[in-house]
């Protein structure tokens, strides 16, 4: 996954996301006409803040990835989370 898969993937589903890495953080929107001109490695990268209509959650950076890429729905990461029912 790179940042421009990211970016792919926020404008597709109208999110806006944060990933966050050593006391900083790096926000990409569905709004976004490029990437932000700084980027850290995305390897660095914790968890990721997702913003979108279907849902509003931080997600560990390994179930991001797999979001992005099709292996993981939206619906199933939601069924993981705790308090759901």
């Amino acid at each position: 996954m790179t940042f421009a898969n990211v970016l792919d993937w926020c404008r597709n589903n109208r999110a806006d996301v944060r990933g966050v890495y050593r006391g900083k953080d790096v926000s990409i929107s569905h709004k976004d006409k490029e990437l932000p001109g700084v980027l850290p490695s995305i390897s660095e990268i914790f968890h990721w803040d997702v913003d979108m209509p279907d849902l509003n959650h931080y997600v560990s950076s390994s179930d991001f990835e797999r979001i992005v890429t099709g292996r993981l729905t939206i619906e199933g990461f939601k069924s993981t989370l705790r308090g759901r029912e």
